[in-house]
């Protein structure tokens, strides 16, 4: 029962191919973003929920919710 309790580490993963941002919502805290995501391995996510933050967009200076969602993803030009 232990080994199934120990954490499992990973030390490789897939890269995400593209996103497509399929609904936004604002809240008290920033904003709900429901996202379906291709990876490069050929798997798809669908309805993934990503909560960014209004201090998550100060940090990534911009006001738009897509830009933070690529920031937030690792897409950096």
């Amino acid at each position: 029962m232990a080994d199934f309790l120990d954490p499992i580490e990973y030390e490789t993963g897939t890269a995400i191919r593209t996103f497509n941002i399929i609904n936004t919502s604002v809240n008290e805290e920033g904003y709900e973003v429901l996202l379906d995501i291709d990876l490069d391995s050929g798997y798809d996510l669908e309805n993934v929920k990503m909560k960014i933050s209004f201090e998550d967009l100060q940090a990534y200076e911009t006001k738009d919710v897509h830009e933070a969602v690529k920031y937030a993803l690792g897409f950096f030009e």
